[in-house]
Formats: C-alpha cells, sequence, structure tokens
C-alpha cells in the first residue's frame, strides 16, 4: 500500500455551477479530507464555480473546518448583493456605465457608416482597390463592465489582493480553467505561469487570484468577457502582446479535466503535473428532459445544452478510455446526479439525487437547508464512490 501512495499523483477536478457546484464541491472535498485523499493531491484544476471554491481552500491558511464555515458564509450571503454594492460604492460601476456608452456610440456609428462604405466599395471595386483588408479586425476593448465589477468584488471580499504568485506554495498545484473566444482554445491560470497554447505564456506575477477566477466563472449569458491585453512569451523566445476575451471555462471544459489529460506537452502549453489518479467532481444535472423545441430561442437553448451534454460525454469517455489503456492508476466520479440505485455503501441518511436536482446555478443567497443538503450529498456520494469502487485510495487512518 505505502508503494502505491508514493507513486500515487492524485489531480481533483471540480466542475462548473455556480453556487450549486460550490456547495457540493464543499462536501467533495470534506470528505477528500476525511479520506486522506485531499491532503496528498497534487492538483486542484477548477471551473466556474469551482474556480471560486478551489481558489478559496488553496489561499485559505487555517483548519479545513474554519475553511468549511468560510464557504458557509460565503453561500449563505452570495454574491449578488455584494456585486451591487461594489457598482454604486467604487468607481468600477461608473467605469462600466462610461464603458458601455463608448461601446454604444461605436456601434451606432458603425451602423451610419455602412451605407458609406458600401458606396467607397462599389468605386474602390471599379478601381480594383480592396477596402475589406483589415475590417471587422478591432474594436474598442471593453474596459470594464459587470464582469470586472464581479472582479473587484471578488478580490475585496475572498482574495484581498492577493495574486497568484502568492499560491507558488501552496500544496496543491492550483488550475483556474476559461474559455478564450478569439481562437477557441482553454486559458489556464496557474502560479507559476498561465497562457494557452495558441498566444504562448504570461508570468501570473502580475494577475491577480480574483481575476483568474473571474474569467473562469463568467457566465456568457449574464456577464461579458473579460478583455485583455496580456504580453505573451513565445515559443521562440520573442514577446509579443496579444488582446484576450476570456470567459467561462464550461464553454470549453465544464468538468475541468482538459488541464489533466497525460498526454498534454507542458512546453506547448502550462506546465501542470502530469497525474495517475483523477478525481471528477461533477456539479451538473443528469440527464435532460426539456420542454418542446417549438420556437427559435427553446430550439437554440436546446441545441447549445445538446452541445454542451456530448462535450461532457466526451470527456468522461476519454477519462475511461484512459484507464482502460493503462494511463491512469484510478478515476473517481462523484456527481450530483449519481443514479442512487447504483450505490452500494449509501448511508441511511442518503439525500437522494430528487432532493437536489432542481437547485439554480446563480450566485444568489443561499438558505442553510439548502446548504447542509447539497453539500451533504457532495460529502456521501464521494464516500460511497470511493468506498464501493476505490477503497485502496482511502487513508488507513479512517
Amino acid at each position: 500500500m505505502k508503494e502505491t501512495r508514493e507513486a500515487q499523483s492524485i489531480a481533483i477536478a471540480l466542475s462548473g455551477g455556480g453556487a450549486r457546484a460550490i456547495a457540493f464541491h464543499l462536501g467533495c472535498l470534506k470528505a477528500l479530507h476525511q479520506t486522506g485523499i485531499l491532503q496528498r493531491s497534487k492538483t486542484l484544476s477548477c471551473v466556474s464555480g469551482g474556480s471560486v471554491i478551489g481558489a478559496m481552500y488553496v489561499a485559505h491558511e487555517g483548519s479545513f473546518e474554519s475553511f468549511e464555515d468560510k464557504i458557509c458564509l460565503l453561500l449563505e450571503q452570495g454574491l449578488v448583493s455584494k456585486s451591487i454594492k461594489t457598482a454604486f460604492t467604487t468607481s468600477e460601476g461608473l467605469k462600466a456605465v462610461l464603458c458601455s456608452l463608448v461601446l454604444l456610440a461605436y456601434r451606432i456609428l458603425q451602423l451610419i457608416s455602412l451605407p458609406l462604405y458600401w458606396v467607397a466599395n462599389v468605386f474602390a471595386r471599379q478601381l480594383n482597390i480592396d477596402l475589406t483588408t483589415g475590417i471587422g479586425t478591432t474594436s474598442p476593448r471593453r474596459f470594464a463592465s459587470r464582469t470586472t465589477i464581479l472582479e473587484r468584488t471578488l478580490d475585496k471580499f475572498l482574495f484581498e489582493g492577493k495574486t497568484l504568485k502568492d499560491l507558488e506554495n501552496a500544496p496543491q498545484k492550483f488550475v483556474s480553467v476559461a474559455a478564450e473566444l478569439r481562437t477557441g482554445s482553454a486559458f489556464y491560470f496557474t502560479p507559476g505561469e498561465s497562457g494557452c497554447w495558441r498566444f504562448g505564456k504570461v508570468n501570473p506575477g502580475q494577475i491577480k487570484i480574483a481575476r483568474a477566477v473571474t474569467a473562469s466563472a463568467a457566465y456568457p449569458i449574464f456577464l461579458p468577457a473579460l478583455d485583455e491585453v496580456f504580453a505573451f512569451n513565445r515559443r521562440d523566445g520573442s514577446v509579443r502582446s496579444e488582446r484576450v476575451t476570456l470567459t467561462d471555462g464550461g464553454v470549453y471544459d465544464n468538468l475541468g479535466l482538459s488541464p489533466l489529460w497525460p498526454d498534454r506537452d507542458p512546453k506547448i502549453s502550462v506546465d501542470i503535473p502530469v497525474p495517475n489518479v483523477i478525481i471528477t467532481c461533477r456539479a451538473g444535472y443528469g440527464l435532460r428532459f426539456g420542454r418542446p423545441a417549438n420556437s427559435m430561442v427553446t430550439r437554440m437553448t436546446a441545441s447549445f445544452y445538446t452541445i454542451f451534454d456530448r462535450s461532457q460525454n466526451a470527456a468522461l469517455k476519454r477519462l475511461y478510455d484512459l484507464k482502460s489503456a493503462g494511463r491512469l492508476k484510478a478515476i473517481v466520479l462523484p456527481y450530483i446526479g449519481q443514479a442512487d440505485d447504483r450505490l452500494t455503501h449509501a448511508p441511511a441518511n442518503f439525500i437522494k439525487r430528487d432532493e437536489v436536482s432542481g437547485y439554480p446555478t446563480n450566485f444568489g443567497p443561499m438558505s442553510k437547508a439548502w446548504i447542509d443538503k447539497l453539500s451533504k450529498r457532495g460529502q456521501q456520494v464521494t464516500l460511497a464512490v470511493l468506498q464501493q469502487h476505490n477503497p485502496e485510495l482511502i487513508s488507513e487512518a479512517i
């Protein structure tokens, strides 16, 4: 057993899912701490709501019990009222309004200039002049928005100005997954380096934890993408400034598995420890059964969730394939939508799937009853799955 543990490289992935994910993952982390697995893990890969609790865990300097109290307080208060307070009591709200006006003026100017551009293009064609070069490649940068208000809120109330560099000595390597919309690639924030394979790597010393978490949690329907310019260190040794637009990591990978694949090349993307044990804590919904798609809105919504669900299924399939091929020693899948009748080690007071399936993913205040129910579900499912499928991972002290 000792040799097996020394050879283990454990990574824990915390999925997206807003406040529901935070509460469920709290229970998962509690079970993993209880079994000694959390303390032995090397990497914490996080998406969206998972990034909030994951960053709070690696940044926390007290006991697990005090960390749990901190998460429960966050869930009870929510982030909505704090963000509203930030908008009205700091300059960020005014900057967001000003930015919206600038962008509105730019779009109105575009509409007005379209007829003029059309006329000019007709004459240019007669003279064999191409006016399309560069069209649409630039636009004003969104320097402030509801997303930057959320970032400032997280920075003030949760992370107190700390940067990713402050997490460098944490027991687990923190990875926050965001989606870069210009290239459709993953953008990883870590204490050692940040970036994506398309642009290169960024020194994270000046990147606040709040920015990494916000980029990962900026759900695109409600929050604009973070519009930023970074100086990237490229593989040829050059440094180049690039504009990136970062949104919710769930758009690219809602399970947080993409930085953990054992066939990744750290020379191309950021360097993350290669795991041979992956624990995927999944707080998304189970089998979907929505309304008939008889309008454009319901049709597009259903299409989005179909693609979203299939991408997660493909990632899980790859996880099982890697296990079958011997590239992974073990996989553990604590899932909020776990089929209860398949668990052989469920406790007598087990929180059923149907009791928690209806909770939304927003960041509004959560009652103590719901916090207890969701977190207990996470703890119970994690322990039951471990005892049934991976008892060798559990510490002998339990």
